[in-house]
């Protein structure tokens, strides 16, 4: 197997949601800059994949096929890893649709002799899935500083608690502050 890394890249909000109760996240946007943009550009630098779930490769997608820059240029090329039981055909390509066993499906991408860390844009239902089978090396939090009062959490009913150590952070100038997060050894 190879050394790729799944890394979990998310945007939460003060109160740890990642998504209003309706599913919608434009509270986010405001908090994003230029420093902001330099680190997403770092992430998708490093990426070999996107992976995500069926939610968020549906709202992705026709943002990101009809935007331009580099940002919209390392979403678009670059493959995406999607996992749905329900989606039959992946028009934001290139495109793989997994609907399997994730676990299982993980380590056939993980095994692949690729370039660059998996990825995964983080829906809270999938990126919950990912963190409860122990599946994500590597956190990538950027928390806004608004808090929303309820919504979808990636981190909520887990089942035990999730020991992280910050291994980088870096604050933007909007206020939102990046970290860079590692499950503790002991979990691993």
């Amino acid at each position: 197997m190879s050394d790729r890394k799944v890394v979990l890249k998310m945007v939460l909000s003060l109160d740890g949601f990642a998504t209003s109760p309706d599913g919608t996240h434009e509270w986010m946007f405001e908090w994003f800059g230029e420093d902001s943009g330099d680190w997403n550009r770092r992430a998708l630098g490093e990426a070999g994949v996107h992976a995500m779930g069926r939610r968020s490769y549906e709202i992705m997608g026709p943002h990101w096929a009809a935007s331009e820059g580099p940002i919209a240029t390392a979403m678009n090329e670059k493959p995406k890893a999607v996992f749905s039981r329900t989606l039959k055909k992946a028009d934001w390509g290139p495109a793989e649709i997994f609907g399997g066993d994730v676990r299982a499906e993980i380590a056939e991408l993980k095994a692949r002799d690729d370039e660059g860390t998996i990825l995964v844009h983080g829906g809270p239902t999938f990126a919950k899935a990912l963190t409860r089978l122990g599946l994500v090396d590597e956190y990538q939090v950027t928390t806004v500083p608004i808090a929303i009062g309820a919504g979808r959490s990636p981190f909520a009913d887990l089942g035990e608690h999730l020991k992280l150590d910050v291994v980088e952070e870096e604050r933007f100038k909007s206020g939102a502050l990046a970290q860079i997060l590692v499950p503790k050894r002991s979990q691993q």
